[in-house]
C-alpha cells in the first residue's frame, strides 16, 4: 500500500509539472505577439518622425513657391513695391495646397526690415501670436529659419523669406511665418499608418498562430504516443504527412522506434519461452536418463549410452549458458579483442577446412575463392573464426535436406578486406531481414527447426564492430543469402 501510494504521488507530481507548463501554441504565439508589437511600435515611431519631417519639408518648399509668386506680383514695372488688394485672396488660394487650417502669416518688408504691408492684409493674427512691428534681419538674411514666437506660450515656427527684386536691385522681402505644429499636422497619414500597423499585427499573429498550431499538432501526437509507449502500448499510428523535414523525421523515427520496441517486446516474450523450453528440454532429458540408470531399469550397456547422452545434453546446456554470458560480457565491453597482423588468405582457408570436416549431418558443396595476392589485416584470429563459423553454420542450416552449395569468398575493395558467405538456401523473408541482427530474434522458419537463443548474428556484428569493420546482410532471396564481413585492410609497405 505504501509503495502504491508513493508511486501515485510521484505520478501526480510529474503530471502537475507538465500541467503547469504552457502549451507550445500558447508559448510561441504569446512571445511572437509581444515581439511583433514591440517591433511595430518601433516602426511606428520611426515612421511618424519620418512622416513629420517629410511633411514639414514639403510644406516649406510649397510655402517658398507661394512667397516667390507674391514677390513677383507686388513689383511694378517702374520698380516699386505695390501691394494690390487681391493679393490676400491669392495667398489664401495658394495656401490651400499647403493643407493648412489657416494661411501663413505673410509680411512684405523693405530692405531694413520695416513692415510695408498691413498685418491684417493677408491674415488676421491670432491672440497667441505676438504683435510684430518690425521683422528682425535674421528672418530674411536666411531663406529659411526656425524661430520661437512668444505669446500665451512659446511656440516653434518656421520663417520663409524670398527677395523682392527689380532687375539686380533687391527692394525688400516677402516673409511667411508658419507654426511648426501646423506644418506637421497630418492626421490622415497617421491614421493610415495606424491602420496599416494594426493590420500587420493582426495578420502576423494569425499567421504565427496557424503555423504554431500546425507545428504543435504532430509534436502533441508524438507526446501522446510516448505516453502510450511508457504504458506498454506499442500499437500507435502517427500521421507522417508533415511537410517540414525535421517534424517528418521526428514522427517517422518515433514510429520506427515504437515498431522496434514492439518487436523487442515480442522477442522478449519469445526469448523467455524459448530459453525456458531450451533449458527445460535438456534438464528433463538428463533427469529422466539418470533416473533410469539409478532405478536400474536399463542394462549396463544402455546405462553407459544414457550417461553419454546425458553428458552431451550437459555440454549443450553449458554452451547455451556460455553464449548468454559471453554475449552479455562483450556487450558490456568485458571481452578484449587482441589484434595481430594476420594473413587473411591463410586464416580463411584454415577456418573453411576445419569447419567442413566437422559437418556430417547434411550433404553440401563448399567452394573457396581466395585472391592471388596476399591480403593482410590487423584482427583477432579467434574472433574472426567465431564470426565466420557462425555465418557458415547459419548458411548450412538454411540449405534444403537434399543439400546445396555454399561459397566463401575473400577479396579486396579499395582499403577494405571483404569476406562473403553465400548459400543457395531458402533465403530470409523480406519482412524479417531488418531484424536479423536484433538480439534474441529468431526467424519464423528457424524457431521450430534449430535450437538456439538468437545471439549468433548480434554477437558476430559486435565482434566485427570491435575490429573497426561491419557485418552486413548483403542480399537475400528464395535463391539464397549473402552475408558480407568488411574489415580494414592493412597496407603492406614496399
Amino acid at each position: 500500500m505504501i509503495r502504491g501510494k508513493s508511486r501515485h504521488c510521484v505520478d501526480w507530481g510529474i503530471s502537475s509539472v507538465y500541467t503547469n507548463k504552457p502549451s507550445l501554441l500558447r508559448y510561441w504565439t504569446t512571445r511572437y505577439l509581444i515581439t511583433l508589437i514591440i517591433g511595430l511600435l518601433v516602426i511606428a515611431i520611426i515612421s511618424a518622425l519620418w512622416i513629420r519631417k517629410t511633411t514639414i519639408d514639403n510644406r516649406l518648399n510649397l510655402t517658398r513657391v507661394v512667397a516667390q509668386e507674391v514677390a513677383d506680383r507686388i513689383v511694378t514695372s517702374e520698380g516699386r513695391i505695390m501691394i494690390p488688394p487681391i493679393l490676400k485672396e491669392v495667398v489664401e488660394q495658394r495656401s490651400k495646397f499647403l493643407q493648412l487650417d489657416e494661411p501663413p502669416l505673410t509680411y512684405v518688408i523693405d530692405g531694413e526690415g520695416k513692415i510695408l504691408s498691413n498685418k491684417d492684409q493677408f491674415r488676421k493674427p491670432r491672440d497667441r501670436q505676438a504683435q510684430i512691428q518690425q521683422i528682425p534681419s535674421s528672418f530674411y538674411e536666411k531663406r529659411e529659419v526656425k524661430i520661437s514666437i512668444k505669446g500665451n506660450r512659446d511656440e516653434k515656427a518656421y520663417a520663409i523669406s524670398e527677395p523682392i527684386e527689380s532687375g539686380d536691385e533687391v527692394l525688400g522681402y516677402v516673409v511667411m511665418i508658419t507654426l511648426e505644429k501646423d506644418l506637421a499636422e497630418v492626421n490622415q497619414e497617421y491614421r493610415l499608418l495606424g491602420i496599416m500597423l494594426v493590420s500587420l499585427a493582426l495578420l502576423g499573429w494569425l499567421v504565427i498562430y496557424y503555423l504554431s498550431r500546425k507545428l504543435a499538432a504532430p509534436i502533441a501526437g508524438v507526446a501522446e504516443a510516448a505516453r502510450l509507449v511508457s504504458d506498454g502500448n506499442y500499437e500507435i499510428k502517427l500521421n507522417q504527412q508533415a511537410k517540414e523535414k525535421e517534424i517528418h523525421e521526428l514522427v517517422e523515427s518515433f514510429q520506427e522506434m515504437a515498431t522496434k520496441l514492439k518487436h523487442l517486446e515480442q522477442m522478449r516474450s519469445e526469448l523467455l519461452a524459448g530459453v525456458t523450453h531450451d533449458l527445460k528440454t535438456p534438464v528433463t532429458s538428463i533427469s529422466g536418463l539418470i533416473q533410469a540408470v539409478k532405478d536400474e531399469v536399463v542394462t549396463e550397456e544402455e546405462a553407459r549410452e544414457f550417461l553419454d547422452i546425458s553428458l552431451k545434453e550437459v555440454d549443450r546446456l553449458q554452451r547455451m549458458i556460455g553464449d548468454l554470458l559471453e554475449f552479455n560480457s562483450f556487450a558490456a565491453g568485458a571481452i578484449p579483442v587482441r589484434k595481430e597482423r594476420v594473413s587473411m588468405n591463410d586464416l580463411v582457408e584454415d577456418i573453411a577446412r576445419q569447419w567442413e570436416h566437422t559437418q556430417v549431418d547434411k550433404p553440401f558443396d563448399l567452394s573457396l575463392s581466395l585472391p592471388s595476392t596476399e591480403v593482410e589485416a590487423m584482427v583477432d584470429p579467434m574472433r574472426i573464426e567465431q564470426i565466420l563459423i557462425n555465418l557458415l553454420n547459419n548458411a548450412r542450416q538454411s540449405l534444403p535436406d537434399k543439400g546445396g552449395a555454399l561459397s566463401l569468398q575473400l577479396f579486396k575493395h579499395k582499403d577494405t578486406v571483404i569476406v562473403e558467405v553465400q548459400d543457395t538456401g531458402r533465403g530470409i523473408p523480406e519482412m524479417e531481414q531488418p531484424l536479423v541482427f536484433e538480439r534474441f530474434y529468431r526467424g519464423e522458419g528457424k524457431k521450430l527447426k534449430v535450437r538456439g537463443l538468437g545471439l549468433g548474428l548480434p554477437f558476430s556484428r559486435m565482434l566485427a564492430n570491435a575490429h573497426g569493420g561491419k557485418l552486413l546482410l548483403k542480399e537475400s532471396s528464395p535463391e539464397g543469402t549473402t552475408f558480407s564481413l568488411e574489415l580494414p585492410l592493412l597496407e603492406i609497405e614496399p
